[in-house]
């Protein structure tokens, strides 16, 4: 379920860096989520005072992407955040567990905050950047 403005959203970033972060994070979402359950997307703007020049910001655009595992997540945010961390530790098949560690990075180097949040079975990933006009 996807909810996002109608107009377009603009930040300063590294383009490339930055699809590899939201491939990364819903490529994840897509594999370790409940059979028959949502994903939710979400893109909030909050709007502050305009700048004089058009790379100055003027507010922020919040990406949340969450859905409900299909395992039991026994580990704190920092653990996974780790490289090589794998949230579910009985999968041996497929993945280095590095998705998460990079998308963080990358969205750090483009200038945003990474933040995650397990609750339950509830996990929920936010990204926070400045918006420019």
């Amino acid at each position: 379920k996807v909810n996002v403005p109608d107009e377009p959203v603009f930040i300063f970033s590294d383009g490339k860096k930055l699809y590899r972060v939201f491939l990364n994070l819903i490529s994840n979402t897509l594999k370790y989520s409940l059979t028959n359950s949502r994903i939710y997307i979400d893109l909030i703007i909050e709007i502050d005072e305009k700048g004089p020049s058009p790379f100055e910001t003027f507010g922020k655009a919040t990406a949340v992407i969450k859905n409900i595992a299909n395992y039991e997540m026994n580990f704190s945010e920092d653990e996974i955040l780790e490289r090589f961390v794998r949230g579910d530790k009985a999968r041996s098949d497929e993945g280095s567990g590095l998705g998460l560690a990079i998308a963080k990075n990358f969205t750090q180097i483009c200038g945003g905050e990474f933040d995650i949040t397990v609750d339950g079975d509830l996990f929920k990933v936010k990204l926070v950047f400045d918006t420019v006009e």
